[in-house]
């Protein structure tokens, strides 16, 4: 199987997990705007928001690490054996000194549902883990799975929970908690990672290497942290927590774009690792690149154009004003976006120390720009800081990756996609019926015709495939 065939495969299959967890994160949105008020929603975003993005920073991005290591020990398992190993021995040692520091801190700190939370912090933390264990050892199928029972488990959850028990906050937390140990349970059954783990087996050069390796990304994990929990922490402080449910409600939208790019991403990052030193890799990854623009660009006009006519099905009457911020965080995650294409460069040559400095820098930049325009543009500060933090980010790493590989792209494609956000988006904010639909007619025609050799090759295929 060629390199553009396995990327496709890998991304179809990760694609029918990831994208069943935002399926449901969509399905539970009318749930939590019916049945918690904009304040509640508003802590509920923050207390996931903190959970989710604090994990990979406990974890010191080892689950990074175990994916990149795996896959170069695909064929050998006693390589599996050592990674495995010696990278639970870490995490182990991490979780229950983060679980002391926590429950020592809970005696001071008023924490809102301690316990709770830090379940569901241990519980992320394992799934993480293993599922990047899964992709590291080329189990894709496992890997979906387990994002599949996890959503499921979400879903059931919640209606026990909110609707059932109406536990309100503490039921939604509860939720997520325990669909992460279902989760977790599930892949280290199925995956049988028993057979790989060894407490005694310690190997000190390898630890070395495994946080050689994943160290320097922790100010990556660290400015994805900042950028997402700052915006949230100074709405709440300057604009209150009903706000804040606002921007989170918002932010929800604009996530489906982030959750289907982080399918291809994580596909990426496979494809990217293996075949990184071949003769052709600087023609596969401009191709990927160039691709990425058509494709990506072409979704997120759709989505923002397609947003008044969709979004106020999905959300109660008191979180309407939400709309208002979608594009600009639909134009920050495409951003985002390309910047995840160099960082996939980055992790396939294990340069991750690379990564560092350009991450500080852009959460710098968005709560500079945050802090400095909210009193004055209120929640479109926090929005528009996360645009151009993530531009800023793009900007230098298109410059630095020329130093690893010789991307060549596709000038004019670049110059219709950003005509073509500048446009849709500008129509957006006119706001009348008959300039939305005409924005979506405009972003459908725009989105074919950047997109139509792509969309040639697939009729092509499915036409071989029926013929046969």
């Amino acid at each position: 199987m060629n390199k553009k065939k396995s990327l496709f495969k890998n991304s179809a299959i990760i694609f029918v997990g990831k994208f069943s967890t935002q399926l449901i994160s969509l399905v539970l949105l009318p749930l939590y705007t019916t049945f918690l008020s904009p304040k509640e929603y508003g802590l509920i975003d923050l207390i996931v928001t903190y959970v989710t993005l604090l994990v990979p920073v406990i974890t010191v991005q080892m689950e990074l690490a175990g994916f990149r290591f795996l896959v170069d020990a695909r064929n050998n398992d006693k390589e599996k054996k050592a990674v495995i190993s010696n990278i639970m021995q870490i995490i182990l040692s991490i979780s229950a000194i983060f679980s002391l520091i926590y429950l020592i801190l809970g005696r001071f700190i008023d924490i809102p549902y301690e316990n709770i939370i830090l379940l569901n912090i241990l519980a992320s933390i394992f799934t993480n883990i293993f599922l990047q264990f899964s992709r590291g050892l080329g189990d894709n199928k496992k890997f979906a799975i387990a994002s599949v029972v996890n959503a499921v488990s979400v879903l059931i959850m919640n209606i026990i929970f909110v609707i059932v028990l109406k536990l309100g906050l503490q039921g939604v937390i509860l939720s997520f908690a325990i669909a992460n140990a279902v989760s977790a349970i599930y892949l280290f059954t199925s995956l049988k990672l028993y057979r790989y783990i060894d407490l005694r087996h310690s190997d000190r050069k390898l630890k070395y290497k495994l946080l050689h390796f994943s160290l320097p990304l922790i100010p990556n994990g660290l400015s994805w942290w900042i950028i997402s929990v700052s915006d949230r922490t100074i709405i709440s402080i300057f604009l209150g927590l009903a706000a804040n449910g606002l921007y989170a409600v918002s932010a929800k939208y604009a996530g489906v774009y982030s959750s289907i790019f982080a399918v291809f991403s994580l596909a990426l990052v496979e494809s990217i690792s293996m075949h990184i030193n071949a003769k052709d890799s600087n023609e596969f990854i401009s191709d990927i690149y160039n691709a990425n623009l058509k494709i990506f660009g072409s979704f997120g006009i759709l989505l923002i154009a397609l947003s008044p006519f969709i979004f106020n099905i999905f959300v109660g009457s008191q979180f309407r004003d939400a709309i208002m911020y979608v594009p600009i965080l639909i134009l920050a995650a495409f951003f985002n976006a390309i910047v995840g294409i160099y960082s996939a460069v980055y992790v396939a040559k294990k340069l991750t120390k690379k990564v560092a400095v350009t991450s500080i820098v852009a959460a710098l930049i968005n709560i500079v720009l945050t802090l400095g325009f909210v009193k004055l543009f209120g929640i479109y500060a926090a929005a528009a800081a996360t645009a151009v933090a993530y531009l800023a980010m793009a900007v230098y790493r298109h410059h630095d990756i020329r130093n690893i590989v010789s991307i060549k792209y596709d000038k004019k494609v670049l110059l219709e996609v950003i005509i073509a956000y500048a446009v849709i988006i500008a129509l957006f904010y006119v706001r009348t019926t008959l300039i939305n639909i005409i924005s979506l007619a405009l972003a459908l025609f725009i989105s074919i015709s950047l997109n139509r050799s792509t969309i040639h090759k697939i009729v092509s295929m499915t036409k071989t495939r029926l013929s046969i």
